[in-house]
């Protein structure tokens, strides 16, 4: 049974597409098969995946395929006609040299699937469970159909407390929380730790009035258990002093003030939760992972769709024309970040 694994912060802009991505390259390359599942409506996932041309083809209505070939085309037909639609999935334009990568494509009508879900008459009453584990049955279905067994399932959501946020975390095994140096991080690890024991409240009342009328299901009864699985720092700086580098100081200074956000206001919130153990052994108040500003390489990355790990084998968007090339310190910082990308997935690996 796959491992199923959500990319998750309320505030924008901490970088967890582009996390999302290359974490999923970094497990392929393991030689294990992946399945990304776009489950925001903005679908940078799948942009930066497949192009944004490729990508546009694929929100097309036809007549053999009138939902398009999107989460969509699974979502709709259940939400409104109670059966299971059809599930695309597709490698990115740019594979993995090992393992299995495959995408289900999100949809910009995601955002109306978000004000359909409502968790009063869908999670609390217990009556509209399935509709909120929607990325779960898109991955099961993604086996089926493609006959493969995924060891990893990895969602990409919105940044937002939405319906969407909660289907994916319900969905999940484990969620990691992506932070970049500036004010707000601490601030919305905070936030975090104050929903998500509201979030399970909510699940566990539903799930208790479905399972009194449903006690042989075997589904329901084993969602709703998210475990935080540790936060990343994402898009600082750093200097070298006597040949090692170190966080410059603002950066530093963001780091030690999420790494309390994460011990004063997460955590304890975290323990509250007393029908699962929200919080495993292994997590403590450290980055699981820290990845440095990347500057133009990472625009230059989704824009050729290539992630960080092959990206030095291309040549830099802006000389396309001409004869530039990467210079010799840029491509040893993707060297270093692909390698920081496999230390985190080699920790998924080793506790998740």
């Amino acid at each position: 049974m796959a491992t199923t694994i959500s990319v998750f912060n309320n505030k924008g802009g901490v970088g967890k597409t582009s996390i999302i991505w290359n974490l999923a390259v970094s497990l392929a390359d393991k030689d294990l098969s992946v399945l990304l599942v776009d489950f925001d409506p903005q679908c940078n996932l799948s942009i930066a995946c497949l192009g944004d041309e490729e990508f546009s083809e694929l929100l097309e209505s036809t007549d053999e395929r009138p939902f398009g070939e999107t989460i969509k085309a699974f979502a709709l037909p259940y939400i409104q006609q109670n059966r299971m639609g059809d599930v695309y999935t597709y490698l990115p334009k740019t594979e993995p040299t090992n393992g299995t990568l495959h995408l289900a494509p999100g949809d910009f009508w995601l955002n109306t699937f978000s004000d359909i879900l409502n968790v009063g008459t869908d999670v609390i009453s217990g009556s509209g469970l399935y509709r909120f584990i929607l990325p779960e049955l898109i991955a099961q279905e993604a086996e089926r159909v493609n006959g493969i067994e995924y060891d990893y399932v990895l969602i990409d959501l919105p940044p937002s407390f939405n319906t969407l946020v909660r289907s994916a975390l319900y969905c999940s095994d484990y969620y990691l929380v992506p932070c970049t140096p500036d004010l707000f991080s601490a601030y919305c690890i905070g936030l975090i730790g104050e929903m998500l024991p509201s979030f399970i409240r909510d699940w566990e009342q539903g799930k208790e009035r479905y399972l009194e009328g449903n006690p042989r299901d075997n589904v329901i009864g084993e969602k709703g258990v998210p475990k935080f699985g540790g936060w990343i720092f994402n898009g600082f700086d750093t200097r070298k002093r006597d040949g090692v580098k170190h966080e410059v100081g603002a950066d530093a200074e963001h780091h030690r003030s999420i790494s309390r956000a994460i011990r004063d206001r997460m955590l304890p919130q975290l323990h509250s939760i007393r029908s699962y153990g929200a919080v495993p052994d292994f997590v403590d108040i450290e980055p699981v992972a820290a990845i440095e500003d990347l500057n133009v390489m990472a625009p230059d990355s989704i824009i050729q769709n290539v992630p960080i790990r092959y990206l030095s084998e291309f040549r830099p968007t802006n000389a396309l024309r001409g004869r530039g090339q990467w210079a010799p310190n840029q491509i040893e910082l993707m060297n270093e970040m692909a390698d920081e990308y496999d230390g985190l997935a080699q920790h998924i690996i080793d506790n998740f």
